[in-house]
């Protein structure tokens, strides 16, 4: 793919854009959310009402530049953050690159509030944590979900076949996403209803075909709740099914995006799971602590997944990292959106050629809640448009998507 002929970023200037409704609306309200729900002294407060006129009305400022409160924040972390405000410091926020603007967000929300700073009451204090347990025990929530989810099981048919089904809940967790709070609340409970309905591209036998090959496969985790719940039964099966296969999940290094996993937030699930009262999700949780033990899973975190750059510009150690797996499936929207580096594509383009950078054979299993979406025929784009002018955006419709390589 020539870099010189790219298509633009999806951008908060797009006047009335999906994107620059998100900056003006949906983040502000995040942002109170965060302050309502945490025991936030005055200065912190203060510090994300700024952050909040910031947005909706001043200009991408760089914190960075006075090395201060700064201890926890790894040095690969400062220099990849330094380098990207560079291009975009002094910018309106409603005229940057989307990606940018919402990464740049939850980063300088940790800054706001002392996250990395030893002095501050929040050090290394997770301000999602209040979201996320609230997901994780609500009423139809990750537990409960989980539950039915397990009880549903037929272990009479093909493993295959279960496996399918699986893979089709752990994408429709991804609409609990809790920086979405709206799709969030009205997908809570839905998640085990659809199966393989309202997915626009479906590869999931070719998935399930690769897992089965596959003796490394690599998971890069979205979010904790539900969809935490679904993965982590995905690799109890998967691992069930051969003695020779070894997971590795890819976790946060930071809190971001309010909802996405940490490797705390995979100890936290794992420790429900094994204190359940259902019996099947105990032996679950029991099951992955062995898995743990025996190192047949493995849990990984990396400074870039709490970046602002795409995947075109992996880290040369991840990119090795990756290299060494056999599939890579890539949980989320903004996964998707890194993938095909949050540009305007054309529907109809195509994501083995946009993705042909990618190290090794991967799967994007997504809900969709942006408007990046390739591997669609115009005609195909045109009628759900007429249908549904926010089919893109408004987490109603899947896709499963394999692009498998011949190394």
């Amino acid at each position: 793919m020539n870099r010189d002929k790219l298509p633009p970023f999806f951008s908060t200037g797009d006047p009335g854009s999906f994107a620059q409704r998100t900056l003006q609306v949906r983040k502000p309200a995040i942002l109170d959310k965060i302050t309502a729900a945490n025991d936030f002294y005055e200065e912190q407060r203060r510090a994300m009402r700024d952050l909040k006129e910031e947005v909706l009305h001043g200009y991408i400022s760089d914190p960075l530049a006075v090395n201060k409160g700064l201890d926890a924040l790894d040095d690969d972390s400062l220099l990849m953050w330094r380098e990207a405000l560079r291009e975009y410091r002094g910018n309106s926020w409603l005229d940057v690159p989307f990606y940018f603007a919402e990464a740049f967000l939850y980063h300088r929300i940790l800054l706001a509030i002392g996250y990395y700073d030893p002095s501050s009451s929040y050090y290394l204090k997770d301000p999602y944590q209040p979201f996320k347990d609230g997901e994780l025990h609500a009423e139809q929530g990750g537990m409960e979900i989980g539950r039915v989810l397990i009880e549903s099981l037929d272990y009479k048919i093909d493993p295959r076949v279960r496996l399918q089904a699986i893979l089709y809940n752990a994408l429709w967790g991804n609409r609990v996403d809790l920086s979405l709070f709206s799709i969030a609340e009205k997908s809570r409970g839905r998640v085990l209803s659809e199966r393989g309905d309202n997915l626009l591209i479906d590869h999931s036998d070719e998935l399930v075909g690769l897992i089965g090959r596959a003796e490394r496969i690599d998971f890069i985790l979205d979010n904790s709740g539900q969809e935490l719940v679904s993965d982590l039964i995905a690799a109890w099966h998967i691992l069930s099914l051969s003695t020779a296969k070894r997971l590795v999940l890819h976790a946060k290094r930071y809190p971001f995006y309010v909802s996405d996993a940490m490797i705390k937030d995979i100890e936290v699930t794992l420790r429900s799971f094994i204190k359940d009262g259902h019996p099947a999700m105990r032996r679950v949780g029991k099951d992955i602590e062995t898995f743990l033990d025996e190192g047949r899973i493995v849990l990984k975190e990396h400074y870039f997944w709490n970046g602002p750059l795409h995947y075109p510009d992996l880290p040369g150690d991840l990119r090795e990292e990756l290299s060494q797996s056999d599939l890579v499936v890539l949980k989320g929207d903004i996964n998707y959106r890194r993938t095909v580096s949050d540009r305007r594509w054309k529907v109809s383009d195509n994501l083995e050629e946009i993705a042909s950078y990618f190290p090794t054979s991967f799967a994007l299993i997504r809900t969709m809640k942006s408007e990046a979406v390739v591997d669609i025929d115009e005609e195909t784009a045109a009628r759900l448009t007429e249908e549904d002018p926010e089919w893109k955006v408004n987490g109603e419709r899947g896709i499963i998507r394999v692009v498998e390589k011949i190394l």
